[in-house]
């Protein structure tokens, strides 16, 4: 597990919203310069809070590392195999399909097409994902 400090700035029930600054755990991770939780030195983290912290304390929260893994893993590589899966059938089914037009272009739209739908397909994931507990940070306890 990633553990980080932080501070609680708003509550929402059993969700706190922590800001934290960015530490080396950020700088050896390929997400940094793309990373949604912010830009910059801070960052806003939304956390499962069990322990009731309030806004203005400051907290000890983990990222568990099987997640960032995990996401890492769907965020870049999904979309890369599907590029590829849609350019390969794009040139074998596209010969058959679509004798008249040039192979290269059926290739490029049909890989691009796979592309867009994965993106949609991966947008309805992360409502699904958001649900998960796993997923998302904890707040471990107040400093």
């Amino acid at each position: 597990m990633i553990e980080e400090e932080g501070i609680i700035i708003q509550v929402k029930g059993k969700t706190a919203v922590i800001k934290a600054e960015r530490t080396s755990s950020c700088d050896s991770c390929s997400s940094r310069d793309t990373c949604v939780a912010g830009s910059g030195k801070e960052m806003l983290i939304e956390a499962d809070n069990p322990v009731d912290a309030k806004p203005g304390e400051r907290v000890i929260f983990t990222i568990g590392r099987g997640s960032v893994i995990k996401a890492g893993l769907i965020l870049y590589l999904v979309p890369v195999v599907s590029l590829i899966i849609g350019a390969v059938l794009g040139a074998t089914v596209g010969k058959a399909y679509f004798p008249s037009q040039n192979p290269d272009l059926v290739s490029g739209v049909t890989a691009l097409i796979f592309l867009a739908l994965t993106f949609i397909g991966l947008k309805a994931y992360s409502k699904f994902i958001e649900k998960r507990r796993d997923f998302r940070p904890h707040v471990l306890k107040v400093v």
